[in-house]
């Protein structure tokens, strides 16, 4: 995750300097402009949609091709998110799948 290094605020500005990881360097790509500076922790992240089929209104469906699209082969049973509001367009940010990597799982057979 992204953490800020650095901040200068003037009188109609804020200028962020960030340290970023390679992965979230090649999201960004080439792109300088439209970029999304969001918080993400449990403070943040405090309403939880539930995901699965369609019933209840706080559900969340992802389509099964965008699932596969990414290597994510269920979804986690309850995501945290958030909305976030600027210059009058909504965000939903959602964590949709915890990382398990490094976390042994003991089954019974």
């Amino acid at each position: 995750m992204a953490e800020i290094r650095n901040i200068n605020v003037r009188k109609n500005d804020i200028e962020l300097t960030l340290s970023i990881s390679r992965e979230e360097y090649k999201i960004i790509q080439n792109n300088t402009r439209d970029l999304i500076v969001l918080p993400y922790n449990t403070e943040t992240l405090r309403y939880s949609l539930t995901t699965g089929k369609l019933g209840n209104s706080n559900r969340i469906m992802m389509p099964k091709k965008v699932l596969q699209l990414f290597k994510i082969k269920e979804l986690d049973k309850k995501i945290p998110s958030t909305i976030f509001t600027l210059n009058s367009d909504c965000f939903l940010l959602s964590k949709i799948k915890k990382s398990t990597k490094g976390i042994p799982k003991f089954r019974d057979d």
